[in-house]
């Protein structure tokens, strides 16, 4: 008998649907679009099966500025300079009346002449947003000379909530269609928007460049189809991903801190399920890793340091992320990191204890903690999270995932046969020391995230600040 046919099979809970994994299925498992391995009749099953959710994958997304000088380049198709017009109110219909036609045409040039009165007081997109971009020219320059951190902070202040409020996407077809921008105007007050580029890409969801047109403010927009038909709504993987972003603003909602992405709100229409969130420029830890190889040891620190404030956080807040990994961490050119997709976070009463209902295979296998695969029906608690961290750090001394060399099914069978944490190349004692912490096999040996921050090996350099990702 073969090797591949003496290894056992396993039976995992996905999403609360058993699934048996042969070992035959390891071939190009884990394989991305364009990878060797990758057969386009078995992609499409592998990409999911095991996370019952859908991979973002990350472009670089420009700075504002940039955007607000090529605004016609970011937003094609829009007409950047019509007015915002708002509904007239108490308008007459060109109705038949006793005054007949000539009545009807005074009262059509009437309502001309209001409509333009009020146009010419109204404020193109193109007007609003050079008025967002001559805030950010003052707000840096007042900042010049301030730490990262508060520039960044003072730059990127929190973008305006779209919570309670009617959101309204303006479209090449619905961009005549008049709706009031503020209460005083009459009738109920609408946030308009408009969609830009692509910066990021799943099977089911994109996450697109967007603009606030009433304040001028960049913010991204995560759109995910909704099902149409019949089909589309006995498609496991589809409704798995909308109830994935449905449950993820539910989440980000209650969530505000310096290293989590901010939530502004969203908008469900009869296509597409809108979640609104702050947009940050540059990219994400992987692909700034894919593109520029690894970080320097300084670098690693800084941005493990701001991942554990993040994490503690949201630990603090009884959620655990599950799924955290290089992509998902987005950092700009300040060199902050933010903690980003909760699609399959998880709230739990006792964080840092065993929660039964945590029992389904939730996460990518690379980034995963041993427990999630074999807890026994028993649960995992917040501290594989604490394991995806190490994995991270992982990603940045090296420049490549966690188990470079193998594949997903290999994977899954060390993690859950013995417990083993992915190579690690030759490292200094007290970074040995960190990263030994990450992966203790049993999770009760894990720190803490509040306590492994404190770690002697996180201390920076006095003075240290940075200005690239290889800044020593």
């Amino acid at each position: 008998m073969s090797p591949q046919r003496d290894r056992p099979h396993i039976t995992v809970s996905i999403n609360d649907q058993e699934t048996s994994l042969s070992p035959l299925m390891s071939a190009g498992a884990g394989a991305t679009s364009g990878s060797p391995g990758s057969a386009p009749g078995r992609k499409a099953n592998r990409m999911s099966m095991f996370e019952g959710r859908e991979n973002f994958t990350w472009n670089v997304r420009p700075e504002p500025n940039e955007m607000y000088d090529n605004l016609q380049k970011f937003f094609p198709g829009v007409d950047l300079d019509k007015p915002l017009v708002e509904m007239p109110s108490g308008a007459s219909s060109p109705i038949e009346s006793p005054g007949g036609q000539q009545q009807q045409a005074e009262q059509a040039q009437q309502d001309k002449e209001r409509a333009e009165r009020r146009a010419r007081h109204k404020k193109s997109i193109r007007i609003v947003a050079n008025e967002r971009r001559k805030f950010l020219d003052r707000t840096s320059k007042m900042m010049a000379g301030a730490p990262p951190a508060v520039q960044q902070a003072a730059v990127s202040k929190r973008s305006t909530k779209l919570w309670d409020i009617k959101v309204e996407e303006v479209t090449p077809n619905t961009a005549a269609a008049e709706s009031p921008t503020s209460a005083s105007a009459g009738g109920r007050a609408v946030t308009k928007w408009i969609k830009g580029d692509l910066i990021g890409k799943g099977t089911f969801g994109r996450v697109y460049l967007a603009l606030n047109v009433n304040t001028g403010e960049m913010i991204a927009v995560k759109q995910v189809e909704l099902p149409k038909t019949d089909s589309d709504r006995n498609d496991t993987r589809q409704t798995l991903v909308v109830d994935a972003i449905k449950s993820e603003s539910a989440t980000l909602r209650e969530l505000s801190h310096p290293h989590v992405v901010e939530y502004l709100g969203f908008e469900e229409t009869h296509e597409f399920f809108n979640l609104f969130l702050e947009y940050v420029p540059g990219g994400s830890v992987g692909g700034v890793l894919r593109k520029m190889g690894k970080f320097s040891e300084n670098v690693c620190r800084s941005f493990t340091v701001q991942i554990l404030e993040g994490l503690e956080y949201l630990h603090s807040r009884q959620v655990l992320h599950r799924d955290l990994k290089g992509d998902n961490i987005l950092v700009d050119q300040y060199g902050i990191c933010k903690i980003s997709d909760f699609g399959i976070s998880k709230r739990t009463n006792d964080i840092y204890g065993l929660d039964a209902s945590a029992t389904n295979m939730q996460g990518s296998i690379f980034w995963m903690a041993p427990e999630v695969l074999s807890n026994g029906g028993q649960g995992y608690s917040a501290k594989i999270d604490i394991w995806s961290v190490g994995c991270i750090y992982v990603e940045m001394v090296t420049g490549h995932r966690p188990w470079r060399d193998e594949d997903f099914v290999s994977v899954m069978y060390k993690l859950g046969a013995s417990k083993a944490r992915p190579p690690i190349p030759e490292l200094s004692p007290l970074a040995s020391e960190f990263s030994g912490l990450c992966f203790e096999p049993d999770p009760n040996d894990r720190p803490t995230a509040a306590l492994l921050r404190k770690h002697r090996y996180l201390d920076l350099p006095t003075g240290w600040a940075f200005t690239s990702f290889t800044s020593g």
